[in-house]
């Protein structure tokens, strides 16, 4: 990440990194070689933004939308998954949590959001 603030910062100004390496003279360019392509760095930065939300942010809003829309359709009876690796059936569907009927005497109660698949039924 560092990398491409230093290229986002060195854009522009290709004066910068000889002045930086002149030992008497300083560190700063003279003055009009940086600042001539802000537009460019602009565009730079609203591509990195469009990068993150099209590889990370939508994909993880979608499988949101899918894991709500399947919590929303289980039903007493359907075989589940926790996300801990329990598998049983839905014995009965509360406001947020369901009891899962793991043996014929087991009954354990999880929150909704903790179901990781429904199995298909049989």
């Amino acid at each position: 990440m560092l990398f491409f603030f230093n290229l986002l910062l060195s854009q522009g100004c290709p004066g910068l990194p000889e002045a930086a390496n002149k030992g008497g003279q300083g560190g700063t360019p003279p003055a009009g070689v940086c600042g001539q392509g802000g537009f460019s760095s602009l565009i730079f930065i609203i591509l990195i933004f469009a990068i993150f939300y099209f590889l990370f942010i939508r994909p993880s809003q979608q499988k949101q939308k899918e894991h709500h829309k399947m919590i929303d359709s289980l039903t007493k009876g359907d075989r589940v998954v926790t996300q801990g690796g329990i598998h049983g059936r839905i014995a009965r569907i509360k406001n947020d949590t369901i009891k899962i009927k793991i043996d014929d005497k087991t009954e354990i109660e999880v929150e909704k959001n903790m179901v990781g698949r429904a199995l298909k039924k049989e």
